[in-house]
Formats: structure tokens, sequence, C-alpha cells
């Protein structure tokens, strides 16, 4: 349109000379000379005036036009130079096809990604003459935004080259319209997210694992704790046994007190295989949420922990225990509850009378919100912001090794998108006032089960 718009300007300027030369020297000539062959001579001496003078205004015209087409190009080549330039240093990979799936551009990055050297070994090309497992996948993409006229954003691809390495892409593919909006070929953009991945995958192992090293790190009082548990079981069932073994040697044993005798050691034997299948649910890996009761939860928690807090003499109060469920890692977050009593447990050591630990549990703004204090004295307020910082303890290395509280904050708020507080409390309870630690779990409600 524009050059259409240029011609029309030239032929007009031409035309509106010729007419404005023919009528006004037509006219001079007519009023200056009467002689016939004068003016025959005058007409032709005109007409090469006319073709001399048209000419070098036809001239300028163009000279200026083609100096300013000239400047346009000019422009437009600096234009596409800066865009190479752009594609081309871009932290990412980028490619273009056309319609039928023919490379037409590229990067280097892209290059470098298919193990190719030059552009000459990638255009005119399609993804089915190149050794790529993935490619069937890439032709499919194209085909669904060229076939839909739609963008596919930010989806995870994988790339094997020929060397056998796996790469990770993060993806978007768009299409590309001509003036009509006709889809006329496709724009990939990739980001090699390979290492980031790899990072992600390591820092969730590492988690893992020191979730296993905290759970071990506890591992010793478990052991300790079921076999303060078993005592009084197995007491029962030696004394049991021992006595039927003795009523026969003696030639008067009872039926009726031999059947006593064995559902008696039967039901101790049933508890001591529960305690088993606690202490093993304990360590079981947590791969999916559970849908349970805040008290179910708790129960579960106490069983592992009761020896140790009845052999120190420390009450558990429990408050407000409504019928709160919600979704949760059951082993992480009895782990959780573990590691905070524990820290509540030891720091009861030089206290010798009304050692209480409170739970109070209740439901807020679609939160399930935990508080655990104590009345052991509470936290030293110099090391207080440091208490979730790993490795961070206070206790010598045969007692703690410093991850305890660090992963029940890592299992609260990357495992189940929560938050862990702690500070200092004064309150009372039985008309005594009392000083100590209070931890504070908020985990947002599931309320669809």
């Amino acid at each position: 349109m524009k050059y259409i718009s240029l011609a029309l300007k030239i032929s007009i300027t031409y035309f509106l000379f010729g007419l404005l030369w023919i009528y006004f020297s037509d006219n001079a000539i007519n009023l200056l000379v009467k002689d016939l062959e004068k003016l025959q001579f005058l007409q032709t001496i005109k007409g090469w005036l006319f073709i001399t003078f048209s000419s070098i205004l036809i001239y300028f015209i163009s000279y200026k036009l083609f100096i300013q087409i000239e400047s346009k190009k000019e422009e437009l080549l600096k234009s596409n130079e800066l865009l190479e330039k752009i594609i081309e240093n871009a932290p990412l990979i980028i490619f273009w096809k056309s319609n039928k799936g023919v490379y037409l551009g590229c990067n280097s990055k892209f290059l470098q990604l298919i193990n190719l050297t030059s552009k000459d070994e990638l255009l005119g090309k399609t993804d089915t003459d190149f050794s790529i497992l993935e490619k069937e996948n890439f032709i499919n993409d194209d085909m669904i935004v060229i076939s839909s006229c739609q963008p596919k954003l930010d989806y995870l691809e994988t790339v094997t080259t020929k060397n056998k390495i796996l790469r990770i892409l993060n993806t978007s593919k768009v299409p590309l319209f001509d003036n009509k909006g006709e889809v006329i070929g496709v724009l990939g953009v990739s980001e090699d997210v390979t290492e980031q991945i790899n990072n992600q995958n390591k820092i969730k192992t590492q988690e893992e694992l020191l979730i296993q090293q905290s759970k071990l790190a506890a591992m010793g009082e478990m052991i300790a704790n079921i076999a303060h548990q078993w005592r009084q079981p197995l007491s029962v069932i030696s004394t049991l046994s021992t006595g039927m073994k003795l009523q026969k040697e003696l030639h008067i044993s009872n039926e009726e007190y031999e059947k006593e005798s064995l559902d008696n050691i039967n039901e101790n034997a049933q508890y001591l295989s529960k305690t088993i299948d606690d202490f093993k649910n304990f360590f079981k890996k947590d791969n999916n949420k559970t849908n349970i009761y805040f008290k179910e939860l708790f129960e579960k928690t106490f069983k592992l922990i009761q020896s140790r807090l009845k052999n120190r003499d420390i009450q558990i109060i429990q408050n407000n225990y409504t019928q709160i469920r919600f979704d949760t890692y059951e082993s992480e977050l009895i782990q959780v509850f573990i590691n905070i009593i524990n820290n509540s447990i030891d720091a009861f050591e030089n206290i010798s009378e009304d050692k209480y630990i409170f739970i109070d549990v209740k439901e807020f703004d679609n939160k399930i919100v935990i508080k655990i204090k104590d009345n052991a004295g509470g936290i030293d307020k110099n090391i207080i912001d440091k208490i979730f910082d790993p490795y961070f303890t206070t206790k010598n290395e045969k007692q703690g090794t410093g991850i305890g509280l660090y992963m029940s904050k890592e299992i609260i708020t990357k495992h189940l998108n929560g938050s862990v507080e702690a500070s200092n409390i004064e309150f009372e309870y039985l008309n005594k006032s009392h000083h100590g630690a209070i931890f504070t779990i908020t985990i947002p409600l599931n309320k669809d089960k």
C-alpha cells in the first residue's frame, strides 16, 4: 500500500507538470509568434524542453524516493541484525518451523541440544530426518499448536541426544500468523531445566534422609520405651506359664485355671504385637496423605512416648479434643509431635514436681491449630530464634543431634504447607503460675472428605 501511494504521487506530479507546461507554453507561443514556420520550430523546441525538464524532475523525485527506500532498508537490516543477536544470545533454546514442520531457523543453543554444528544441517529438514527418540512427541505438539491456532505453554518434555544424554526442557510453542491471519508456522522456546530438576530431586532425597536420620536418632529412646512397656506383659506371661508348668508337674492342674491363664497370655501377647506394629508404622515411609482424626493421631503418638513420660512423672493435659479431621502424612506429623514433646521432657530434667505438657487443638479459618506447651521454664531468649536451625542443639553429642526441630519445621512448612512457631509463655494452672515454652502448629484443613 505504501509503494502504491509513492507511485501515485509521482504520476500526479508528472501529470500536473505536463498539463501546466502545455497550457502556459502554448499560450505564450501563440501570443509571441504569428509565423507558422517559426511556430512549428518553437513547438519542437518546446517538446525537447518538456522532455528535459520532466526528466530532471523525475530524477530528483526518484532520487529522493530511492534515498528514503535505502534508508528504510538499512533500518530494516539493522533491526534484523538486532533481532538475530537477541535470538542468538538469549539464554533460551529457540527455533521456528513452517506449518509443514520444516525447520526455518534456530539459535546455536538449539543446534547444541541436538548435536549439530551448523544451521545448514538443520534448515529445510523436519524432525523425522533426525535420530531423536522423542521426535513423534515433537511432531504431535507442533500439529496441536498449528491445528488449534493456540499456544501450548510451559510444559515439560525430554530430549535424548545422540550421546544418549537425557535433557529435560520447559517448552512453550506458539503459532505464527501471516497478514491474513493464516497459520504459517510454529515458534518454539525451551529452557533446559535438567540441572534444576536434578537439584530439586537431590534436595528432596536429602530431606528424606534427614527425616529418616531424625527418626533413627529417636530410635534408641523408642527401643527403651518399648522395653519398658514390654516388661510388665512379659512378666505376666512368664508367671502364668511357669505356674501352669508347676501345676502340671505337681499333678494339680486345673482346666479352668489353664484356660484363664492361656487367655491372659494371649491378651498380653497381642499387646506386645500391637506395640511392635506401632513402632513399625512410625518408621514406615509416608508416600500418601491419609485423612485422620486428630484424636486418633495423637493417641498413636502417646503410645510411643508414654513410658518416657511415666518414668519422669510428666502429665499430658489434653484440651478441646473436638472431632477435627484433616489430611496429613501420618508418621511425619507423629514425628513432629514426638520431637517437640521430647524437647519438653528433656527440659524437665532438673524439675522434680508439677511437670505438665498441655495439648490444645482448635479449628480456625479452615485450619487446624495445635498448641503444645509445657511448664519447664521456657527457652533462653538468646537462642529461641535458632532452635529451628539445622544441627543447633544445647545438649551434648550423646543426647541430641540438633535436627529434630529443624526437621519438624521442614515437615510442617514444606510437606504440609503449614507453619510452626515457638515462644515463651506465662500461664496459670491449678491456681499456680507457670512459665514455659509453647509451640504453635497451623495446618490447612481439607473439608472435602
